[in-house]
């Protein structure tokens, strides 16, 4: 089991590595579902201080796109990187055709929802996964029971919502004549006749979601140590709430077998609530509404009718 950081910077490396983080993401070039890219200069400096080091080439590509996207994966190459993390698969079929050695990591957000659809991609090339958050966390640990192939769960920082590859921001303000305040390509929104914030992101590859409230499941790490990668998000956190973050955890993790793994939890949730952000459990304690066979039934009977 690793503890995998996604870092926006590397202001706290050092904090990090103390703390016995083993696995960094970072987004390149062609990464996308971020606010900053590391250059390949960055990226090689980086890989010489960190145990393990993958590198976000999470897009969904359009074809003008391909020739840069390729020569980056080559420069890639090059590189001692571990991994990179994928959802297109011309980046899969790119990587098997010159036999690069990453391990392709698929991570397509929301899709990975089952076993059987992951160890048959295993067949196919894709040699780790993220598990969906957006499923309940009994379904998360079926899936991990029932999957031949290393798998990342998220458990903490801000979760993905939704993306589009419209500029839906800068199409809003366009289209209303409003110039709406916000950072430079973030915007906080709140839904109308919802009670949640959410911020939306937009760059040259479009607009991307994510929850304002963050993922706890400090309590629930017993539960998922079966995972080969437990994750942060440490996306649109402050340098203080990212290290008393990884901190918390990391703690926690290191007296996962001992008796004082109650009174961390507690000491650190404390902690973590005094941060003053909001904190929530995602969709872990909800049930799935409809499964696969539920929806074959429901055909079934709607073509008998």
């Amino acid at each position: 089991m690793k503890l995998a950081l996604h870092i926006t910077n590397c202001d706290y490396l050092s904090d990090y590595l103390d703390m016995g983080v083993e696995m960094f993401i970072v987004a390149g070039e062609y990464g996308t579902y971020t606010t900053e890219h590391f250059s390949l200069e960055e990226i090689e400096a980086l890989q010489k201080r960190v145990k393990h080091l993958y590198v976000m080439v999470n897009g969904l590509y359009d074809e003008h796109e391909l020739d840069g996207l390729f020569a980056h994966i080559d420069a890639l190459s090059g590189l001692s990187i571990d991994g990179l993390i994928f959802q297109d698969f011309g980046v899969l079929e790119y990587v098997r055709e010159k036999g690069y050695h990453f391990d392709m990591m698929y991570n397509p957000e929301t899709l990975n929802t089952n076993p059987n659809t992951l160890n048959t991609l295993s067949t196919a090339g894709v040699t780790s996964a993220f598990v969906a958050n957006v499923i309940p966390l009994a379904e998360q640990l079926d899936i991990k029971h029932h999957t031949n192939i290393p798998l990342m769960l998220q458990i903490a920082g801000v979760q993905y919502m939704m993306s589009s590859k419209r500029a839906l921001i800068s199409n809003y303000e366009e289209a209303s004549g409003k110039v709406l305040n916000h950072q430079p390509g973030v915007l906080t929104i709140k839904p109308q006749g919802l009670d949640f914030t959410c911020y939306a992101y937009e760059d040259e590859r479009g607009t991307t979601i994510y929850s304002q409230t963050r993922l706890m499941m400090l309590d629930l790490l017993k539960q998922v140590r079966d995972f080969d990668y437990l994750y942060i998000e440490t996306l649109f956190m402050s340098p203080s709430e990212a290290i008393e973050t990884v901190h918390a955890y990391s703690d926690t993790l290191a007296h996962l077998d001992d008796l004082l793994y109650g009174k961390y939890v507690k000491e650190y949730e404390q902690l973590l609530h005094q941060l003053n952000i909001p904190m929530d459990r995602g969709f872990i304690d909800e049930a799935t509404i409809y499964h696969l066979e539920d929806v074959k039934r429901r055909d079934a009977s709607e073509r008998n009718q």
